[in-house]
């Protein structure tokens, strides 16, 4: 197989342009090796033992006691090693921060209430809820604008 690779600047960003004459099973396990690739991951600790998570799972990032944790689609809470302003710079853009102490994924999110003192008060399609701090608040309106 002969591989050639340019670089075109034109692509959108993360744009991978792959030139065959035909499809084979070879060209179909690169295919899905390259997919593979691209869900992004994170390392939790859960009672010593250190787990892969895949950031398309967890729902929230929050700290509690000096420490921050994980809650993941299926309601685990995992210890995550990284800070809160760490995660923030790294975290798809699904992930916003609501507060000092939380970072959530907006694709879990079933609605938002204002409630009368400005606090977006968020519920989960899980049945989690949370809450924004005002500091927040125009930031997570020109979000979800």
């Amino acid at each position: 197989m002969k591989i050639e690779v340019k670089i075109i600047h034109t692509l959108d960003d993360n744009t991978l342009l792959l030139g065959i004459n035909k499809r084979t099973t070879l060209i179909n396990k690169i295919i899905d090796f390259i997919r593979g690739q691209d869900e992004e991951t994170i390392i939790a600790n859960h009672n010593r033992r250190h787990y892969m998570i895949s950031l398309g799972t967890c729902i929230t990032f929050y700290t509690a006691k000096k420490k921050v944790y994980t809650l993941t689609q299926d309601q685990k809470e995992l210890l995550v090693s990284k800070r809160l302003y760490e995660l923030e710079e790294t975290l798809p853009e699904a992930f916003i921060r609501i507060s000092n102490t939380e970072i959530i994924n907006l694709n879990f999110v079933k609605e938002f209430q204002i409630n009368k003192t400005g606090i977006i008060i968020i519920y989960f399609k899980n049945g989690y809820q949370t809450s924004s701090s005002r500091r927040y608040l125009k930031k997570v309106k020109e979000r979800l604008q």
